[in-house]
């Protein structure tokens, strides 16, 4: 199987030419950074379970999904993926009363808006039944930006993310048995993205329903802090 770097490097355009060196690094970025993304986002979700065992348990005990996609949303909500994302200004441009000059650098508030008390109610508690209400806004609620996916500032992948993340909190609140050893899990707000000083660890004896392994084994599901 071709690797995704040799793909891009060999991808001619309509022209039949290669790709640029700019081009072809900004095509390598756009592959890693949707699976660093992920990797964050999975991360809380383990981090979410473990410190909220009443969701794990309805995880357990549900099969429609339902409180699956709550679940999910709050972790995007509830956690400090990014701070912010900032952007330029193209044209001179008035918003309510505000004035934008060409140039200005423009910045997007993720987490404030996420718990924004005039949205959200206690925005600080960890409630995925708070979704089940949710007016499906583009604007209240914007982990990985906001407005429409195609004309504004808002991750083409957010789905995708959303998708994996529902699979990480299958297996781990269904099919795998762990328990979780004594850690630093605090969330470091001071790094980009902010996550626990060192990977999460589990210890687990039982997966899918097999014999116990015998022989603790440790996973670390955040793979980007190494």
């Amino acid at each position: 199987m071709e690797s995704v770097a040799y793909v891009i490097a060999e991808h001619r355009d309509l022209n039949g030419e290669l790709l640029s060196p700019h081009i072809a690094a900004v095509e390598v970025l756009n592959v890693i950074r949707p699976i660093v993304a992920a990797a964050v986002y999975i991360t809380f979700v383990a981090h979410a379970l473990h410190h909220h065992p009443e969701c794990r348990s309805k995880l357990e005990a549900g099969d429609d999904g339902s409180y699956l996609e709550l679940f999910v949303q709050e972790v995007r909500r509830f956690y400090p993926f990014f701070p912010a994302v900032a952007a330029l200004v193209r044209r001179d441009l008035e918003w309510r009363g505000y004035q934008f000059p060409s140039g200005r650098r423009g910045i997007l508030d993720l987490y404030g808006t996420n718990h924004d008390a005039s949205t959200w109610d206690a925005p600080e508690a960890f409630r995925p039944e708070r979704f089940s209400d949710w007016d499906g806004s583009a604007f209240n609620f914007i982990p990985q930006g906001g407005g429409d996916h195609d004309m504004n500032h808002r991750c083409p992948g957010e789905w995708i993310t959303v998708g994996l993340m529902k699979q990480a909190a299958g297996v781990l609140s269904r099919h795998v048995k762990y328990d979780v050893p004594e850690q630093d899990l605090r969330i470091d707000v001071s790094r980009l993205p902010a996550l626990p000083p060192k990977p999460i660890n589990f210890r687990s004896s039982d997966m899918y329903g097999r014999p116990p392994l015998g022989k603790d084994f440790w996973c670390a599901i955040d793979c980007i802090q190494q």
